[in-house]
């Protein structure tokens, strides 16, 4: 009986090409991308399941109040950990850890610079990172020992054995390899390329050394292991007020744990509460795969039941003749189960073909593996349910016919029938437009931010990182740069244009409320900041070789100017602890960290001799300036000053455009499945037209006839679909407004939704939808009346 049905599904399939290409290629289309989500959702969610203790171990976070502002910060304080692990007996281990720090490896010819961390002889007992060569145990006992990755190592001594050897660090330290570890997976949170221990810092870092007992210094992360049955939520509450017992002076910043399951999905706060992050996206992009998938099922349903008249009388038939209505049931299932199989094996050629393309948009470890067994379960259950929600109503409904009137002539589609596909394509077009609406609010918004003013200017503007090199031969290395004729001011500064380093609560100014707690951003750096940077000055000068004050000289932004409350600041003085500084100008406001947030106060401090407070080397190249010739002659000046580092450079545009990564995925993800969705649907009206001008032919030959002209006919065939897609817009347009104005309020710094967009996205569905009906519409009208009515 189930070879039969299938036999009879196989055979319908091949009598109605057009419309099972249709079917099929519709169903591929939504099961490919509902797979590539369910991928995407998996790589997402595996984040740091590997480790064997991440249900116990929690990051050491910081609430804190400065300029009225509730922050969480993930840096917090040397003090921490030993407190934790000495004074908590629910801790049962506890790590410093020093995140994504550039340091330069040598050995022998082969140098690299490369992103590591150092951290406790805790931190291999906490993570399951597997350690391949060496003893794990003892690996980080010794100051200057270092572990690499299993392709750093191949890098650094190729086929030799790495266990014992020495490499040169940052051109001035010898640590000796003590172990290997695998590469560390592309779902993990914390990543690095070498491992060395935290006392190296302490001993060879003199701001790291001088922080050791300062409560008041956020610089790095502590990271607990908890014991066996302790509670996560008891023991966050319990150290919450640790700095403010500690240091009496701190006041309104708490400590709290967030469990390592949120590291990597929920990483967003907002007035000290979790606001979700990454989970956002993933639920969003489970839900459109889910609509996108039920387009796809839409079309089906439509077309199956549209068909319905031609299948009446088999129907009547089979009933006439002992066929019970389940079995009826079970043969229309088949057929949509049949198709369902067919659209799989084709979503799977799919997905093949578009993993590629989507590499640059989060899709680039992500691989279809038909050897994983939960791949293999989601996409049978993807493949069974669109069979079973694609042919349920159909099945139901084709079923249901009752012999006596279809066997008399042909069945009439009941009103009931025709509201519910109406209902469905309806539907189909809600999403579409919502998808549609959703993209173009979402690349406004980032249109919105990348053309917010950043205070300097970006172009022909390179950022590299220090060395102690380089900074011993600071001024050599600047007059070379500028004696090649391709570069035209440098400066070295205590950070990138792109960040923020420093935030400092010890400034102090006359009229200061002594009970305000404010903080302000600090740049330390030296001449020519405001020419390599391309400062705006608002009022005032920038740092002078003509002034010998201006060694202790300070620059503020509008924010801070504000702030401090100087009505005719050039002059006026302020202190950052007991250093007095003079105010000698005022610029623009510089946007150097989150686009999607207001702009913060800063400092810009001169800081000519100090070294241990600078990290970076800003190149500004001259207009005009050929790029490969201008970085042909930069590379071997610092080959030259830094001869144990390669020389690597960010464009610092590059970098600012890297802050929407997040935002430009979305996009892009959401126009794609705009773009997708409008595709189905209108495949689906394309078969539903084609269907109702096949079956009112004789309607159309009578009307021809009678005088009616092409205009008429094509109005009369598209005017239904018309209507349809134009309710389909005003259902979705106050929605979508709603949801997308939610998600515009996690970002302060955000656009406005104007009601143009809603008025254009239905103006192009209205006429994606026109252009698809169309198509047959036009070619019924032009149909020969003679050939329809001569049997009549």
């Amino acid at each position: 009986m189930i070879k039969n049905y299938f036999r009879i599904a196989w055979r319908n399939l091949f009598q109605n090409k057009v419309l099972s290409f249709i079917n099929i290629f519709g169903l591929a289309t939504g099961m490919a991308f509902a797979l590539l989500i369910c991928l995407w959702i998996r790589q997402e969610t595996s984040y740091d399941t590997f480790h064997e203790n991440r249900d116990r171990i929690a990051l050491v976070m910081q609430n804190s109040l400065f300029n009225d502002q509730k922050n969480t910060i993930s840096a917090t304080q040397f003090p921490v950990c030993e407190e934790l692990k000495t004074n908590y007996p629910e801790v049962k281990r506890a790590t410093k850890l020093s995140w994504n720090t550039k340091a330069g490896l040598l050995a022998g010819n082969n140098k690299f610079t490369k992103s590591g961390i150092y951290a406790d002889p805790d931190f291999l007992e906490m993570f399951s990172f597997p350690v391949i060569k060496g003893d794990a145990k003892t690996a980080l006992n010794d100051p200057n020992s270092i572990i690499l990755t299993e392709s750093l190592a191949t890098a650094l001594f190729g086929t030799k054995d790495p266990i014992g050897q020495l490499i040169k660090l940052d051109n001035r330290y010898d640590v000796q390899v003590t172990a290997v570890m695998k590469d560390i997976p592309k779902n993990s949170t914390i990543t690095f390329e070498f491992l060395a221990p935290y006392e190296f810092q302490v001993q060879h870092n003199d701001f790291v050394k001088s922080n050791r007992h300062n409560w008041a210094n956020n610089f790095m992360m502590n990271m607990v292991e908890l014991k066996a049955g302790a509670s996560m939520d008891a023991l966050s509450k319990k150290i919450g007020p640790v700095i403010m017992q500690r240091d009496k002076s701190l006041k309104n910043q708490t400590l709290f744990l967030q469990p390592m399951q949120e590291w990597h999905l929920y990483g967003d706060y907002k007035n000290w509460v979790n606001v979700g992050g990454k989970i956002l996206y993933v639920r969003l992009f489970g839900i459109i795969g889910i609509f996108v998938l039920l387009v796809a099922c839409i079309n089906f349903m439509n077309l199956s039941t549209a068909r319905s008249e031609k299948r009446a009388k088999e129907v009547g038939i089979r009933k006439a003749i002992g066929s019970r209505r389940i079995q009826l049931v079970m043969q229309f299932l088949s057929e949509s189960m049949l198709t369902a199989f067919l659209a799989f094996l084709l979503a799977i050629c799919l997905i093949q073909l578009l993993l590629p393309l989507l590499k640059d948009i989060g899709f680039e470890f992500i691989s279809l593996n038909l050897h994983n067994a939960f791949l293999l379960a989601a996409m049978f259950i993807v493949c069974l349910a669109t069979g079973l929600i694609a042919g349920s109503y159909p099945a139901l409904y084709l079923s249901s016919f009752l012999p006596v009137r279809v066997l008399k002539g042909a069945v009439k589609q009941g009103q009931s029938a025709v509201t519910f596909r109406r209902v469905l394509v309806i539907s189909q077009f809600v999403i579409s437009t919502a998808l549609i609406i959703s993209t173009v609010i979402v690349f406004q918004q980032i249109r919105y931010a990348q053309n917010r003013s950043l205070g300097y200017n970006p172009n022909n503007l390179l950022s590299t990182g220090t060395s102690p090199d380089l900074l011993k031969n600071y001024d050599l290395l600047k007059q070379d740069l500028l004696n090649s004729n391709y570069v035209e001011a440098v400066v070295k500064t205590s950070q990138p244009m792109t960040t923020i380093y420093n935030r400092w609560g010890d400034f102090s100014w006359e009229g200061k409320d002594p009970k305000a707690n404010i903080a302000l951003d600090a740049i330390m750096t030296d001449w020519d900041f405001e020419k390599t940077a391309g400062l705006k000055f608002k009022q005032g000068r920038p740092f002078s070789r003509d002034y010998k004050t201006d060694s202790n000289g300070v620059i503020l932004n509008e924010a801070a100017l504000r702030i401090i409350g100087y009505k005719d600041p050039i002059g006026k003085t302020m202190k950052s602890g007991n250093r007095q500084l003079t105010i000698v100008g005022i610029v623009e406001n510089i946007l150097l960290d989150d686009p999607f947030k207001p702009v913060t106060p800063l400092v810009i401090l001169f800081n000519h001799s100090a070294t241990n407070s600078v990290n970076n080397i800003l190149i500004r190249l001259k207009p005009g300036a050929d790029l490969k010739k201008s970085l042909a002659a930069i590379q071997p000046i610092f080959e030259t000053y830094n001869p144990a580092f390669p020389f690597e450079y960010n464009f610092v545009d590059d970098d600012f455009d890297k802050k929407f990564v997040t935002e430009k995925q979305v996009g892009k993800l959401a126009g794609i499945f705009a773009g997708l969705a409008i595709f189905i649907s209108c495949m689906g009206l394309f078969g539903l037209a084609m269907f109702m001008a096949e079956r009112r032919t004789k309607e159309i030959g009578i009307r021809k006839i009678l005088g009616a002209s092409v205009i008429n006919l094509w109005m009369l065939l598209s005017k239904e679909f018309i209507w349809l897609v134009m309710i389909a817009c005003l259902i979705a347009s106050p929605f979508t407004f709603w949801f997308m104005k939610g998600w515009l309020q996690n970002y302060d710094y955000h656009i406005n939704i104007s009601g143009w967009i809603f008025i254009i996205t239905a103006s192009l569905g209205l006429v994606i939808a026109l252009l698809t009906v169309s198509t047959q519409a036009i070619k019924a009208a032009f149909t020969n009346p003679i050939k329809s009515l001569r049997s009549e």
